[in-house]
């Protein structure tokens, strides 16, 4: 399966009369989005707002953000959620760099575990987020709406929004195409059958809370009873995984641009053999969870012969222990394992941080604590956060996790939590 990412450079983002990228500034027609994202029923109003690196801005009820994505040749986006059900990860796909969209949560009876994001000052050293331009979408529920609808009326919205900047780079020669070309794990090549054959494991979701109807994560599906399903890592870079409404340190963007597919795309080759994506979920009781850890194990040692496999998790403390069995019982199988893990410890002791101690899995990579303090500035500007007044604009205290993209499970934080 290949995959190409047609990659422009964004260096400027401006509001205008027409909606183009001329060199490295994407100017923004904003009637005209607006009038592309009008939802009918279940939003009452939508603003939309600009953000740029090193303003005096703070970005508040973060829900998620987006890269900005736009298939070619007439081929469906995000599949099963915003377009027609079709296999995602091959093909022509135009992309954005240095721009993203930011979704923000504006039902204020349910605030849910939201994030903020400063464009400069102390704040902005911890994410790459505070890097990027930033198109901020605050859509306020229509009247009786619930709250499952409210949330898939804003992803709509934020993935509508995504296409819609990414095809101002249609008529637009690339600044460069990044190929993801992998075969399939029986057809990898002799020439690399000395190196070690590396698997991802991939927890998307976590069932200590269900998901709603429309809370479509893997095409769509709101991955109620998923087991453990294999995928070509270029369908998770190419909008086939979304990440849930209450999703926990983990954007879509970081999905759409995951680091440790690309890191193991990197390495395929030289140091290992890429062999593929297994996508699970936390589940909620124990035997679920024996069943999960077994056929996710079974599927790396047994169909994709993995001889290695990287494990992340979504969420708390549950879904930590989740992710340490399924590793378990590969490590039972004979393959090694190495975990990604938030550091979940509230005492602040190294014995709190694991939550799990299984004899041979001693690979563990630590994206850092949640629970650290941090003091944030006063600030010029507020975005998203209407309600929270002028305390919101003056000096803050917040964590790590309430710090947009901070602490990314899957890989992309910046941080790491020390033992001393």
């Amino acid at each position: 399966m290949r995959l190409e990412l047609h990659w422009s450079d964004v260096r400027r983002v401006e509001a205008g009369a027409v909606t183009r990228l001329a060199a490295e500034t994407l100017t923004i027609d904003l009637v005209e989005l607006s009038r592309h994202l009008e939802s009918g029923r279940r939003l009452e109003r939508l603003r939309i707002d600009l953000a740029h690196p090193g303003e005096s801005c703070r970005i508040g009820r973060i829900a998620d953000v987006f890269a900005a994505r736009a298939k070619l040749d007439d081929v469906e986006d995000f599949p099963g959620v915003l377009g027609a059900l079709t296999r995602a990860g091959s093909g022509r796909t135009l992309a954005l760099a240095g721009v993203a969209v930011v979704v923000t949560d504006q039902e204020l009876a349910h605030p849910g575990p939201l994030a903020l994001l400063d464009m400069s000052g102390p704040g902005a050293a911890f994410t790459d987020f505070a890097h990027m331009r930033h198109v901020v979408l605050s859509a306020w529920p229509a009247s009786g709406v619930g709250r499952s609808d409210y949330l898939a009326a804003v992803r709509l919205a934020g993935l509508k929004t995504a296409v819609f900047l990414a095809r101002a780079a249609r008529e637009r020669e690339p600044d460069r195409v990044e190929v993801f070309d992998l075969p399939a794990p029986a057809r990898v090549p002799g020439a690399l059958a000395h190196l070690p054959r590396v698997a991802y494991v991939f927890q998307i979701h976590s069932h200590q809370r269900p998901t709603g109807v429309e809370e479509g994560i893997l095409y769509g599906d709101p991955v109620r009873r998923m087991l453990p399903t294999s995928v070509h890592p270029n369908e998770v870079l190419d909008g086939a995984v979304v990440r849930g409404f209450m999703g926990r340190n983990a954007t879509t963007y970081t999905i759409q641009n995951h680091p440790i597919v690309r890191t193991l795309y990197a390495e395929h080759g030289r140091t290992l053999a890429f062999v593929g994506v297994v996508l699970t979920v936390a589940q909620a009781t124990e035997p679920e969870r024996v069943r999960s850890a077994s056929m996710a194990a079974g599927m790396v040692a047994d169909i994709l012969g993995g001889d290695g496999a990287v494990f992340t998790k979504i969420g708390g403390g549950a879904p930590h222990v989740d992710m340490a069995q399924a590793a378990a019982a590969c490590e039972k199988l004979g393959v090694k394992t190495t975990l990604i893990v938030e550091d979940m410890s509230t005492d602040g002791s190294s014995e709190g941080m694991l939550l799990f101690n299984f004899p041979g899995m001693d690979a563990l990579v630590n994206v850092g604590g949640s629970q650290e303090k941090v003091s944030l500035p006063p600030v010029s500007r507020v975005i998203g956060a209407d309600d929270l007044g002028p305390a919101f604009r003056g000096e803050l205290w917040t964590t790590y996790t309430g710090i947009c993209g901070a602490i990314e499970q899957l890989g992309a934080s910046r941080l790491v939590a020390e033992v001393r």
